[in-house]
Parts: structure tokens; C-alpha cells; sequence
């Protein structure tokens, strides 16, 4: 992988950052009644797009992010990381590469937000709706959320074991940076269990309700976590994200983009 394409894909991981770090800012701030607002990625999308120069920012983002999309897919399909192609290796490459398009998916709905600001509602227009009212819809539905649950204690497994330590060049920081890097890693990834815990029993829950399925995303989770245990939870998970940007933003300078799988476990959520 030449220099170029490392670079881009750093820039990936630095756009990867910046959206955590929003979405952690503006909640935090709705959490203490500082301002802000509960928020996702397709909200904070929005909120941009009706911005003097929230469109370029947008594009300007969605370009950056493309670098980490191709550079998570083509480590899923040349293989460096050595997972193989027995019945587990296949699984984790097919894992990485899923963790690419879902930010591809990330980039290209903000260059269409951007593009044009009407468009913005267009995963309302569409027939997802109406589709789980069927059974096929209704299973799909529920396999999706049970994916999100297995996410979910994948996120937590991440945390406990420290396995996102093995994609850095940890060895090259100081020992004081050591554990500050290892205790936002650990805070930021427990964090997006919890919120992805949640929101994956919402989208359970769509499946047997009425329920809207914009109803299951990251605000529905933080709505759910501020009714339920109070502003300072939501606040503290909130947090969580900001200390989750910061690990990333570690990554942008210590990540072994081109580590093989003689370092094990090298793929660590999304």
C-alpha cells in the first residue's frame, strides 16, 4: 500500500473522529443545559446543510471519509492482515469490509445532503416503512437488530480486553500517554456498546410496533438513556464519545495501517 493511499486513509480516520467528537459536544452540551442537542449522524448532517458553509464542510468531510471506507474494503479483500480463508477468517474480512461500507454509506449520504438539502429526507421517502409491515420485512428487521446485539458485545469484548491496543504502535508512547490512551479507548468503546445496545432493542422492538424506524437510531438511544436514568447518564455517555474521538485521533498518528495478522485480533470494531 504506497504512501498516498496511507495518508488518505488517515484522513479517513480523521474525519471518523471529528464525527464522533460532534455528536459527543452537542449532546453533552443538551445533556447540562448548555445548549447543543441530542444528536446523530444523519441530524448533525442536517444541521450543517443549512449552514453558510456547512455544505463544503460536508463534502469536504465526505471526501476524508472515503479514505477509511477504502481502506478497510481492500484490507477485507487483498487480505493483509492474514485472517485466511477458513469458515473464521472469512467471517472477520467480511466483518471489516461490513465496517467500511457502513461509513460508505456515512459519506455518500452527506455528499447527497450537500448536493442538495432536500434529499435530506429521503430515508423517510423511502419503502423500509411499509416493508416491515411484511413478514420478510419484519425478519430482515429482526436479523439486523441481532446483528447490532452481537455488535453491541463485540464493543464491550473490545473494551474489557484492551484488543484495540493491538492496532496501534502503543510501544512508541510514553508511559504516561500509555494509559490515558488506553482509558479513553476502553471509556469511548463501552460507550458505543451501551448506545448501540439500545438502539438495537428499538429496532427489535419496530419489528413487533408501530414504531418509526427513525425512531431507532442514536437520539432515539440518548432519548431513552436521559428518560430513563436522568441528564447527568446521558451526559457521562456523551462524554463517552468525546473520549472515543480522542482515542481515534490517536489513531490517526499510531494506527499500523499495514500490520499483518502475526499481531492477532487487528480488527477491532468499526
Amino acid at each position: 500500500m504506497n504512501t498516498k493511499f496511507l495518508f488518505y486513509a488517515r484522513a479517513g480516520l480523521f474525519a471518523k473522529a471529528v464525527l464522533f467528537l460532534a455528536i459527543g459536544v452537542l449532546t453533552t452540551m443538551a445533556a447540562f443545559n448548555l445548549g447543543g442537542f441530542k444528536t446523530g449522524s444523519f441530524t448533525l448532517m442536517n444541521f450543517l446543510a443549512e449552514k453558510a458553509a456547512g455544505r463544503a464542510l460536508l463534502i469536504l468531510w465526505a471526501v476524508a471519509l472515503s479514505g477509511y471506507v477504502f481502506w478497510r474494503v481492500y484490507e477485507s479483500i487483498a487480505d493483509k492482515r492474514e485472517f485466511g480463508n477458513d469458515l473464521t477468517g472469512i467471517a472477520e474480512r467480511i466483518g471489516f469490509g461490513f465496517g467500511g461500507l457502513v461509513y460508505a454509506f456515512l459519506a455518500v449520504s452527506a455528499l447527497l445532503v450537500a448536493l442538495n438539502p432536500q434529499t435530506s429526507s429521503w430515508l423517510k421517502e423511502t419503502d423500509m416503512q411499509q416493508l416491515i409491515q411484511t413478514d420478510l420485512g419484519k425478519y430482515t428487521v429482526m436479523a439486523i437488530a441481532v446483528g447490532m446485539l452481537g455488535a453491541t458485545l463485540n464493543e464491550f469484548y473490545i473494551a474489557i480486553s484492551r484488543k484495540f491496543s493491538r492496532t496501534i504502535a502503543i510501544e512508541s508512547v510514553k508511559p504516561f500517554y500509555k494509559k490515558l490512551i488506553l482509558t479513553s479507548g476502553m471509556i469511548g468503546y463501552a460507550s458505543r456498546g451501551i448506545t448501540l445496545g439500545i438502539a438495537s432493542f428499538l429496532l427489535w422492538d419496530s419489528a413487533f410496533t408501530n414504531r418509526d424506524l427513525e425512531d431507532t437510531n442514536k437520539e432515539a438511544a440518548f432519548s431513552v438513556m436521559e428518560y430513563l436514568f436522568g441528564n447527568w447518564t446521558l451526559g457521562v455517555i456523551a462524554l463517552g464519545f468525546i473520549t472515543y474521538s480522542c482515542y481515534v485521533f490517536v489513531e490517526v498518528r499510531y494506527r499500523n495501517l499495514q500490520t499483518f495478522r502475526k499481531n492477532p485480533d487487528t480488527s477491532p470494531g468499526l
